[in-house]
């Protein structure tokens, strides 16, 4: 009978310290997850800055068209390519190369490398 309640004893101190150890919270886990929530969120906040940045055009772009410059991907669309035969002001344009038409000036760009080849205003 000694036996069966020191065996009872040692079962049931047995239980309750693994139960409490299962019920502890895993902080690392949480720690982690939120962390990780919060790494997501801020690179979904920066990506949609980088649209309203880039989306928007910077101040006085309209008179800033020069030669050998990057043209932005912004406006190279189809709504904004031009066909030269409509404007008897601009020359056929060479291989790989395109008019566009942005706040009315004409711009010819190299479609290969998208650089700025002639402005006409």
């Amino acid at each position: 009978m000694n036996k069966f309640l020191s065996a009872m004893t040692i079962s049931i101190s047995t239980i309750i310290a693994t139960s409490s150890v299962f019920a502890a919270p895993n902080t690392h886990h949480d720690n982690h997850s939120t962390q990780q929530h919060q790494t997501q969120q801020h690179q979904t906040q920066n990506h949609s800055n980088q649209h309203k940045v880039a989306d928007q055009k910077p101040q006085g772009q309209n008179n800033a068209w020069k030669v050998g410059q990057a043209f932005p991907n912004q406006y190279r669309t189809a709504s904004h390519k031009f066909d030269y035969k409509h404007n008897k002001n601009l020359s056929k344009p060479s291989q790989n190369q395109q008019w566009y038409k942005v706040d009315g000036k004409y711009v010819l760009i190299n479609t290969s490398n998208h650089k700025i080849v002639k402005v006409i205003r």
